[in-house]
Protein backbone atom coordinates (compact mmCIF):
# COMPACT_ATOMS: atom_id res chain seq x y z
CA UNK A 1 0.00 0.00 0.00
CA UNK A 2 2.74 2.46 0.98
CA UNK A 3 4.74 1.56 -2.13
CA UNK A 4 1.69 2.14 -4.34
CA UNK A 5 1.09 5.56 -2.84
CA UNK A 6 4.77 6.41 -3.22
CA UNK A 7 4.76 5.27 -6.84
CA UNK A 8 1.66 7.32 -7.63
CA UNK A 9 3.07 10.44 -5.97
CA UNK A 10 6.49 10.20 -7.63
CA UNK A 11 5.13 9.44 -11.10
CA UNK A 12 2.55 12.23 -10.81
CA UNK A 13 5.28 14.71 -9.83
CA UNK A 14 7.46 13.59 -12.76
CA UNK A 15 4.58 13.80 -15.21
CA UNK A 16 3.78 17.28 -13.96
CA UNK A 17 7.43 18.37 -14.35
CA UNK A 18 7.45 16.95 -17.86
CA UNK A 19 4.22 18.74 -18.75
CA UNK A 20 5.53 22.08 -17.49
CA UNK A 21 8.76 21.69 -19.46
CA UNK A 22 6.76 20.87 -22.60
CA UNK A 23 4.49 23.86 -22.04
CA UNK A 24 7.49 26.14 -21.58
CA UNK A 25 9.28 25.11 -24.77
CA UNK A 26 6.05 25.13 -26.77
CA UNK A 27 5.43 28.76 -25.81
CA UNK A 28 9.05 29.90 -25.90
CA UNK A 29 9.57 32.56 -28.55
CA UNK A 30 12.76 34.49 -29.08
CA UNK A 31 11.61 38.14 -29.04
CA UNK A 32 11.94 40.28 -32.14
CA UNK A 33 11.10 43.57 -30.38
CA UNK A 34 12.75 46.59 -31.97
CA UNK A 35 12.02 49.41 -29.53
CA UNK A 36 13.77 52.72 -29.83
CA UNK A 37 14.05 53.99 -26.29
CA UNK A 38 16.68 55.39 -23.90
CA UNK A 39 17.46 52.72 -21.31
CA UNK A 40 19.53 53.17 -18.17
CA UNK A 41 21.03 50.06 -16.64
CA UNK A 42 21.58 49.78 -12.88
CA UNK A 43 24.14 47.27 -11.64
CA UNK A 44 24.86 46.67 -7.93
CA UNK A 45 28.23 44.99 -7.55
CA UNK A 46 30.84 43.86 -5.06
CA UNK A 47 33.96 41.72 -4.94
CA UNK A 48 36.52 40.87 -7.61
CA UNK A 49 33.86 40.39 -10.33
CA UNK A 50 35.53 37.54 -12.17
CA UNK A 51 34.44 37.53 -15.80
CA UNK A 52 32.82 40.97 -15.66
CA UNK A 53 34.23 41.67 -19.13
CA UNK A 54 31.90 38.99 -20.49
CA UNK A 55 28.93 40.92 -19.12
CA UNK A 56 30.17 44.23 -20.53
CA UNK A 57 30.77 42.58 -23.91
CA UNK A 58 27.25 41.16 -23.85
CA UNK A 59 25.76 44.56 -22.99
CA UNK A 60 27.73 46.15 -25.83
CA UNK A 61 26.27 43.58 -28.26
CA UNK A 62 22.60 44.20 -27.49
CA UNK A 63 20.24 44.84 -30.38
CA UNK A 64 18.97 47.74 -28.26
CA UNK A 65 22.00 49.65 -27.05
CA UNK A 66 21.74 50.94 -23.49
CA UNK A 67 21.98 54.68 -22.96
CA UNK A 68 24.23 54.35 -19.91
CA UNK A 69 25.23 51.97 -17.15
CA UNK A 70 25.23 53.03 -13.48
CA UNK A 71 27.36 50.72 -11.35
CA UNK A 72 27.05 51.09 -7.57
CA UNK A 73 29.58 49.65 -5.13
CA UNK A 74 29.67 50.02 -1.37
CA UNK A 75 33.06 51.73 -1.01
CA UNK A 76 36.24 52.69 -2.82
CA UNK A 77 37.92 49.82 -0.94
CA UNK A 78 35.59 47.31 -2.60
CA UNK A 79 37.59 45.35 -5.24
CA UNK A 80 34.71 46.01 -7.64
CA UNK A 81 35.49 49.74 -7.58
CA UNK A 82 39.04 49.49 -8.93
CA UNK A 83 38.05 46.70 -11.32
CA UNK A 84 35.28 48.70 -12.97
CA UNK A 85 37.17 51.98 -12.86
CA UNK A 86 39.88 50.31 -14.94
CA UNK A 87 37.35 48.89 -17.39
CA UNK A 88 35.20 52.00 -17.87
CA UNK A 89 37.52 53.49 -20.52
CA UNK A 90 37.51 50.21 -22.47
CA UNK A 91 33.71 50.38 -22.88
CA UNK A 92 32.93 54.00 -23.79
CA UNK A 93 29.79 52.87 -25.63
CA UNK A 94 28.23 51.90 -22.29
CA UNK A 95 28.77 55.31 -20.64
CA UNK A 96 29.67 53.66 -17.35
CA UNK A 97 29.01 55.80 -14.27
CA UNK A 98 30.67 54.31 -11.21
CA UNK A 99 29.36 55.48 -7.84
CA UNK A 100 30.04 54.69 -4.19
CA UNK A 101 26.83 53.93 -2.31
CA UNK A 102 28.26 53.93 1.20
CA UNK A 103 27.43 51.56 4.02
CA UNK A 104 24.14 51.04 5.81
CA UNK A 105 23.02 48.91 8.74
CA UNK A 106 19.36 49.21 7.76
CA UNK A 107 19.22 46.92 4.73
CA UNK A 108 21.27 44.58 2.55
CA UNK A 109 24.16 46.15 0.71
CA UNK A 110 22.54 45.25 -2.59
CA UNK A 111 19.47 47.31 -1.69
CA UNK A 112 21.70 50.16 -0.52
CA UNK A 113 23.58 50.09 -3.82
CA UNK A 114 20.34 50.09 -5.81
CA UNK A 115 18.91 53.04 -3.91
CA UNK A 116 22.12 55.03 -4.38
CA UNK A 117 22.09 54.32 -8.12
CA UNK A 118 18.46 55.40 -8.44
CA UNK A 119 19.40 58.76 -6.90
CA UNK A 120 21.53 59.34 -10.00
CA UNK A 121 18.67 59.01 -12.47
CA UNK A 122 17.98 61.96 -14.73
CA UNK A 123 14.59 63.33 -15.81
CA UNK A 124 15.00 61.78 -19.28
CA UNK A 125 15.67 58.25 -17.97
CA UNK A 126 12.39 56.81 -19.22
CA UNK A 127 13.22 53.13 -18.72
CA UNK A 128 15.37 51.56 -16.02
CA UNK A 129 16.73 48.01 -15.94
CA UNK A 130 18.20 46.32 -12.85
CA UNK A 131 20.65 43.51 -13.56
CA UNK A 132 22.97 41.17 -11.69
CA UNK A 133 26.70 41.09 -12.32
CA UNK A 134 26.81 37.35 -12.99
CA UNK A 135 24.43 37.23 -15.97
CA UNK A 136 25.59 36.94 -19.59
CA UNK A 137 22.57 38.16 -21.57
CA UNK A 138 21.79 37.17 -25.14
CA UNK A 139 21.61 39.93 -27.81
CA UNK A 140 17.81 40.16 -27.60
CA UNK A 141 17.78 40.51 -23.80
CA UNK A 142 17.42 44.28 -23.44
CA UNK A 143 15.02 44.73 -26.35
CA UNK A 144 12.94 41.87 -24.96
CA UNK A 145 12.74 43.59 -21.59
CA UNK A 146 11.91 47.04 -22.95
CA UNK A 147 9.62 46.10 -25.85
CA UNK A 148 6.46 45.48 -23.76
CA UNK A 149 7.14 48.64 -21.72
CA UNK A 150 7.55 50.80 -24.81
CA UNK A 151 4.36 49.31 -26.28
CA UNK A 152 2.50 49.99 -23.01
CA UNK A 153 1.70 46.31 -22.52
CA UNK A 154 3.33 46.17 -19.10
CA UNK A 155 4.75 48.33 -16.32
CA UNK A 156 7.35 45.80 -15.16
CA UNK A 157 9.07 43.12 -17.24
CA UNK A 158 11.39 40.47 -15.85
CA UNK A 159 12.60 36.93 -16.42
CA UNK A 160 14.87 34.43 -14.71
CA UNK A 161 18.38 33.04 -15.13
CA UNK A 162 19.56 30.01 -17.12
CA UNK A 163 22.47 28.42 -15.20
CA UNK A 164 25.48 27.19 -17.15
CA UNK A 165 27.90 24.96 -15.19
CA UNK A 166 31.52 25.94 -15.70
CA UNK A 167 32.74 22.47 -14.73
CA UNK A 168 31.34 18.96 -14.44
CA UNK A 169 31.53 18.89 -10.67
CA UNK A 170 28.79 17.21 -8.65
CA UNK A 171 27.53 20.48 -7.19
CA UNK A 172 27.37 22.46 -10.43
CA UNK A 173 25.61 19.70 -12.36
CA UNK A 174 23.01 19.12 -9.65
CA UNK A 175 22.45 22.82 -8.95
CA UNK A 176 22.05 23.56 -12.66
CA UNK A 177 19.43 20.84 -12.95
CA UNK A 178 17.49 22.19 -9.97
CA UNK A 179 17.60 25.80 -11.14
CA UNK A 180 16.62 24.93 -14.70
CA UNK A 181 13.60 23.09 -13.35
CA UNK A 182 12.65 26.29 -11.54
CA UNK A 183 13.35 28.36 -14.67
CA UNK A 184 10.66 26.58 -16.70
CA UNK A 185 7.96 26.84 -14.03
CA UNK A 186 4.99 29.11 -14.83
CA UNK A 187 5.01 32.48 -13.07
CA UNK A 188 1.54 32.67 -11.55
CA UNK A 189 0.31 36.10 -10.50
CA UNK A 190 -0.62 34.73 -7.08
CA UNK A 191 3.06 34.09 -6.29
CA UNK A 192 3.98 37.73 -7.08
CA UNK A 193 7.19 36.37 -8.58
CA UNK A 194 9.83 38.94 -9.54
CA UNK A 195 13.49 38.24 -10.31
CA UNK A 196 15.84 41.15 -9.74
CA UNK A 197 18.59 39.85 -12.02
CA UNK A 198 16.76 41.16 -15.11
CA UNK A 199 14.09 43.64 -14.13
CA UNK A 200 12.83 46.48 -16.35
CA UNK A 201 10.48 49.23 -15.19
CA UNK A 202 9.04 52.41 -16.60
CA UNK A 203 9.83 55.63 -14.80
CA UNK A 204 6.19 55.93 -13.72
CA UNK A 205 6.24 52.39 -12.29
CA UNK A 206 9.46 53.18 -10.47
CA UNK A 207 7.80 56.11 -8.74
CA UNK A 208 4.81 53.97 -7.76
CA UNK A 209 7.09 51.25 -6.39
CA UNK A 210 8.53 53.81 -3.94
CA UNK A 211 11.71 51.81 -3.46
CA UNK A 212 13.16 53.88 -0.60
CA UNK A 213 10.25 52.66 1.52
CA UNK A 214 9.68 49.31 -0.20
CA UNK A 215 13.25 48.03 0.19
CA UNK A 216 14.51 50.46 2.83
CA UNK A 217 14.77 47.76 5.55
CA UNK A 218 14.85 44.53 3.53
CA UNK A 219 17.44 41.94 2.55
CA UNK A 220 16.36 41.60 -1.05
CA UNK A 221 14.71 43.82 -3.62
CA UNK A 222 12.75 41.50 -5.88
CA UNK A 223 10.28 39.86 -3.48
CA UNK A 224 9.24 43.18 -1.85
CA UNK A 225 8.93 44.71 -5.33
CA UNK A 226 6.59 41.87 -6.27
CA UNK A 227 4.44 42.62 -3.22
CA UNK A 228 4.37 46.34 -3.95
CA UNK A 229 3.54 45.79 -7.62
CA UNK A 230 0.60 43.55 -6.71
CA UNK A 231 -0.66 46.00 -4.06
CA UNK A 232 -0.56 48.96 -6.46
CA UNK A 233 -1.96 47.17 -9.50
CA UNK A 234 1.13 47.46 -11.69
CA UNK A 235 1.15 45.19 -14.73
CA UNK A 236 3.92 42.59 -14.41
CA UNK A 237 5.06 40.51 -17.38
CA UNK A 238 7.52 37.62 -17.14
CA UNK A 239 8.96 36.69 -20.54
CA UNK A 240 10.15 33.14 -21.15
CA UNK A 241 12.97 34.26 -23.45
CA UNK A 242 14.43 36.49 -20.74
CA UNK A 243 16.63 33.72 -19.39
CA UNK A 244 20.17 35.18 -19.50
CA UNK A 245 22.85 32.58 -19.08
CA UNK A 246 24.54 32.59 -15.68
CA UNK A 247 27.89 30.86 -15.15
CA UNK A 248 27.67 28.38 -12.29
CA UNK A 249 30.74 27.30 -10.36
CA UNK A 250 31.68 26.17 -6.88
CA UNK A 251 31.62 23.03 -4.81
CA UNK A 252 28.60 21.21 -3.44
CA UNK A 253 28.73 22.94 -0.04
CA UNK A 254 29.08 26.41 -1.54
CA UNK A 255 26.16 25.87 -3.91
CA UNK A 256 24.04 24.47 -1.07
CA UNK A 257 24.75 27.66 0.88
CA UNK A 258 23.65 29.75 -2.09
CA UNK A 259 20.44 27.74 -2.44
CA UNK A 260 19.84 27.89 1.29
CA UNK A 261 20.12 31.68 1.25
CA UNK A 262 17.59 31.88 -1.58
CA UNK A 263 15.13 29.81 0.43
CA UNK A 264 15.81 31.84 3.57
CA UNK A 265 14.67 34.89 1.60
CA UNK A 266 11.60 33.06 0.30
CA UNK A 267 10.69 31.93 3.82
CA UNK A 268 11.06 35.49 5.07
CA UNK A 269 9.10 37.25 2.33
CA UNK A 270 6.97 34.44 0.83
CA UNK A 271 6.34 31.96 3.69
CA UNK A 272 3.43 30.26 1.95
CA UNK A 273 5.48 29.70 -1.18
CA UNK A 274 8.27 28.24 0.96
CA UNK A 275 5.81 25.84 2.61
CA UNK A 276 4.45 24.77 -0.77
CA UNK A 277 7.96 24.12 -2.13
CA UNK A 278 8.95 22.22 1.02
CA UNK A 279 5.85 20.03 0.82
CA UNK A 280 6.19 19.31 -2.88
CA UNK A 281 9.91 18.55 -3.00
CA UNK A 282 9.93 16.61 0.27
CA UNK A 283 6.98 14.47 -0.81
CA UNK A 284 8.72 13.65 -4.07
CA UNK A 285 11.97 12.79 -2.26
CA UNK A 286 10.26 10.54 0.29
CA UNK A 287 8.31 8.76 -2.46
CA UNK A 288 11.53 8.05 -4.36
CA UNK A 289 13.21 6.77 -1.20
CA UNK A 290 10.31 4.38 -0.56
CA UNK A 291 10.46 3.05 -4.12
CA UNK A 292 14.20 2.47 -3.99
CA UNK A 293 14.23 0.85 -0.55
CA UNK A 294 11.21 -1.44 -0.90
CA UNK A 295 11.71 -2.63 -4.51
CA UNK A 296 7.92 -3.08 -4.48
CA UNK A 297 7.15 -1.21 -7.70
CA UNK A 298 9.95 -1.78 -10.22
CA UNK A 299 7.75 -0.75 -13.16
CA UNK A 300 7.00 2.59 -11.49
CA UNK A 301 10.68 3.11 -10.69
CA UNK A 302 11.60 2.44 -14.32
CA UNK A 303 8.85 4.79 -15.53
CA UNK A 304 10.10 7.45 -13.14
CA UNK A 305 13.62 7.26 -14.57
CA UNK A 306 12.33 7.38 -18.15
CA UNK A 307 10.18 10.42 -17.41
CA UNK A 308 13.18 12.09 -15.80
CA UNK A 309 15.30 11.52 -18.90
CA UNK A 310 12.61 12.86 -21.22
CA UNK A 311 12.30 15.98 -19.06
CA UNK A 312 16.09 16.41 -19.12
CA UNK A 313 16.04 16.34 -22.94
CA UNK A 314 13.29 18.96 -23.09
CA UNK A 315 15.20 21.28 -20.77
CA UNK A 316 18.35 20.78 -22.82
CA UNK A 317 16.31 21.75 -25.89
CA UNK A 318 15.16 24.89 -24.07
CA UNK A 319 18.81 25.77 -23.47
CA UNK A 320 19.66 25.33 -27.15
CA UNK A 321 16.76 27.57 -28.13
CA UNK A 322 18.05 30.18 -25.71
CA UNK A 323 21.46 30.00 -27.36
CA UNK A 324 22.91 28.12 -24.38
CA UNK A 325 23.69 24.62 -25.59
CA UNK A 326 25.38 22.10 -23.30
CA UNK A 327 28.24 19.70 -23.83
CA UNK A 328 27.98 15.93 -23.99
CA UNK A 329 29.37 15.46 -20.49
CA UNK A 330 26.73 17.62 -18.83
CA UNK A 331 23.98 15.95 -20.85
CA UNK A 332 25.10 12.46 -19.84
CA UNK A 333 25.39 13.40 -16.16
CA UNK A 334 21.89 14.90 -16.19
CA UNK A 335 20.55 11.61 -17.52
CA UNK A 336 22.60 9.63 -15.00
CA UNK A 337 21.16 11.59 -12.08
CA UNK A 338 17.66 11.19 -13.53
CA UNK A 339 18.12 7.41 -13.39
CA UNK A 340 19.69 7.39 -9.93
CA UNK A 341 16.51 9.26 -8.87
CA UNK A 342 17.73 10.78 -5.59
CA UNK A 343 20.58 13.33 -6.04
CA UNK A 344 18.60 16.26 -7.47
CA UNK A 345 15.56 16.05 -5.17
CA UNK A 346 17.85 15.34 -2.22
CA UNK A 347 19.95 18.47 -2.74
CA UNK A 348 16.87 20.57 -3.46
CA UNK A 349 15.16 19.42 -0.27
CA UNK A 350 18.34 20.16 1.71
CA UNK A 351 18.39 23.71 0.31
CA UNK A 352 14.73 24.28 1.15
CA UNK A 353 14.90 22.91 4.68
CA UNK A 354 18.16 24.74 5.25
CA UNK A 355 16.15 27.92 4.81
CA UNK A 356 13.84 27.15 7.72
CA UNK A 357 16.18 29.13 10.00
CA UNK A 358 15.89 32.65 8.64
CA UNK A 359 18.51 34.48 10.71
CA UNK A 360 21.36 35.10 10.33
CA UNK A 361 21.65 35.33 6.55
CA UNK A 362 25.12 35.20 5.00
CA UNK A 363 25.37 37.13 1.72
CA UNK A 364 28.73 37.70 0.08
CA UNK A 365 30.95 39.26 2.78
CA UNK A 366 28.13 40.37 5.07
CA UNK A 367 26.24 38.59 7.86
CA UNK A 368 22.73 39.96 8.44
CA UNK A 369 20.53 39.48 11.49
CA UNK A 370 16.85 39.94 10.66
CA UNK A 371 13.55 39.75 12.47
CA UNK A 372 10.63 37.51 11.49
CA UNK A 373 9.32 40.13 9.06
CA UNK A 374 12.64 40.28 7.24
CA UNK A 375 13.68 43.67 8.61
CA UNK A 376 17.43 44.03 9.04
CA UNK A 377 18.45 44.41 12.68
CA UNK A 378 22.25 44.10 12.58
CA UNK A 379 25.05 43.89 10.03
CA UNK A 380 28.47 42.27 10.42
CA UNK A 381 30.94 42.90 7.58
CA UNK A 382 33.81 40.58 6.69
CA UNK A 383 36.66 40.67 4.13
CA UNK A 384 35.57 40.93 0.50
CA UNK A 385 35.03 37.62 -1.31
CA UNK A 386 35.78 36.76 -4.91
CA UNK A 387 32.15 36.96 -6.06
CA UNK A 388 29.44 39.37 -7.13
CA UNK A 389 26.25 40.32 -5.30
Amino acid sequence: MIASIAAAAAVFYSLWSLALALLFIARLRIPDDRPSAPVTLVLPATGALAGIEDLLDALSSQSLRPYRLIVAVESAADPAFSRLAALAEQYPQLNIELIVAGLSSLRSQKCTNLLAALDRLRPDDAYVVFLDADIRPQPWWLAGLIGPLAADRADIVNGYRWPMPMSLRLGTVLAAGIDRAIAVLPRLSSTRAIWGGSLAVTRRALEILDLPNTIGRTLTEDLPIGDRAAATGLRVLTRRAIRPTTPLSGDLVGLWRFGRRQYQLIRLYRPRLWCFAALLVSTDLVARLVLLTTFAAPAATFALACLGSITVEIRLAVGRKLGAGDGTGFRLLQHLFAWILLPGPGLHAAMIWGGIVTSPVLWAHVRYVVDKAGRVLAVDRRPYPDQSI
